[in-house]
C-alpha cells in the first residue's frame, strides 16, 4: 500500500483516508480521488493532500477517517 506522507508538515503517526474533489486541468472537470495519507491529525492529512495537488483551486475534503488497525 502506498500512502502520501510529508514529514515537513506532520509526523506520520496514523493512516487517514481522505476523499477530495480535484479539478483535472485539460478538461476542467472535477474528479473524486480517495487517498491514503499518513499524518498525526486529520487537519495535517488535509494539508498534505492540498500540498500534493497545489494547482487545483477546487479542493473540497469530503471525508477524513482514521483507519485504525483492528
Amino acid at each position: 500500500m502506498r500512502a502520501l506522507m510529508n514529514l515537513a508538515i506532520e509526523p506520520a503517526m496514523k493512516l487517514f483516508e481522505v476523499s477530495t474533489l480535484v479539478v483535472v486541468k485539460p478538461s476542467q472537470q472535477a474528479v473524486k480521488r480517495v487517498l491514503k495519507v499518513m499524518a498525526d491529525t486529520p487537519m495535517g492529512a488535509i494539508r498534505i493532500v492540498r500540498d500534493r495537488y497545489p494547482m487545483s483551486r477546487a479542493h473540497e475534503v469530503l471525508s477524513c477517517v482514521s483507519l485504525q488497525p483492528a
